[in-house]
């Protein structure tokens, strides 16, 4: 069974995520795959659309890349447009090799480019805005923070396409006691041990 983990930036997606791999679960990273594929099956294509600037040595310099498309949507939408569908190719192969085993993908924007048929269960993690704000500031400064989060979806239709809620916005003792119940729920939907 192939669950995704999404949830708008800062709310927690990534913690349940470790807090999964921790109990030994096949947890991935859609970002992670697509500096995968920006390194190898969409290289030619991406430095040939904006160009050597994006590289250092030989492969794109993520952060290079990263603030280009994130100051101009027209470069995003194109960046996405060449990337997502090998992103897309390799969700569907993951769910091919999963085999019946609980494996999932945390995605932050699966809702908004429309990946969720490819899922078997959604799980959307929640937080406050002034939580999520707070702690995605640390890692990107507060103004990237609300320009990313001002790119994705609210809440109120992520729900909409979501199996699973999972609410961050207390202690980590009690995202791992949703974690066990989520992992719980799943087991007894698929059938599975793992």
């Amino acid at each position: 069974m192939l669950v995704g983990i999404t949830g708008n930036i800062g709310s927690g997606k990534s913690t349940l995520s470790q807090i999964l791999k921790l109990k030994g679960f096949k947890v991935l990273n859609a970002d992670e795959i697509g500096k995968e594929v920006l390194q190898k099956e969409a290289f030619e294509e991406v430095v040939k659309a904006f160009g050597k600037g994006v590289l250092k040595g030989k492969n794109i310099d993520i952060k290079k890349l990263a603030k280009i498309v994130f100051e101009d949507k027209k470069k995003l939408d194109m960046l996405t447009s060449i990337t997502h569908p090998l992103i897309k190719e390799r969700i569907k192969r993951e769910k091919e090799r999963s085999l019946g085993a609980l494996t999932f993908i945390e995605a932050a924007v699966l809702i908004e480019y429309g990946w969720q048929e490819l899922f078997d269960r959604i799980v959307l993690v929640f937080a406050y805005k002034g939580q999520r704000l707070l702690r995605a500031s640390r890692r990107f400064g507060l103004k990237e923070a609300i320009r990313r989060d001002s790119l994705q979806l609210p809440y109120s239709k992520k729900l909409c396409y979501s199996d699973f809620l999972i609410c961050n916005t207390s202690t980590l003792l009690k995202l791992k006691e949703q974690a066990e119940w989520l992992l719980k729920e799943l087991k007894v939907e698929s059938g599975s041990n793992r």
